[in-house]
């Protein structure tokens, strides 16, 4: 079955569906941003090295800060920051 748009029904729905993701990503972010500041992981460097640390998130951290050991890094939609 095809279905015939007008471009004007085609640019509302392409719209429509930005909105959406956008709206998704936003959802996504917090979720990892929450994960990365709270949920204790065992760091291969610095302070977390003995007993497990939450990491942080380059979103809230207040010094300069990397994506280096995030627990969630690979799903998280922002744009990472790697020390290497």
């Amino acid at each position: 079955m095809q279905y015939l748009l007008s471009e004007k029904e085609y640019n509302e729905l392409r719209d429509n569906n930005q909105v959406y993701k956008l709206k998704q990503d936003k959802i996504l972010q917090d979720l990892c941003t929450k994960v990365a500041d709270y949920m204790p992981i065992k760091w291969t460097w610095g302070k977390g090295k003995k007993n497990p640390e939450p990491w942080g998130c380059i979103h809230t951290q207040e010094i300069e800060w990397f994506c280096d050991e995030c627990p969630v890094e690979k799903v998280c939609p922002s744009n990472k920051h790697f020390s290497k």
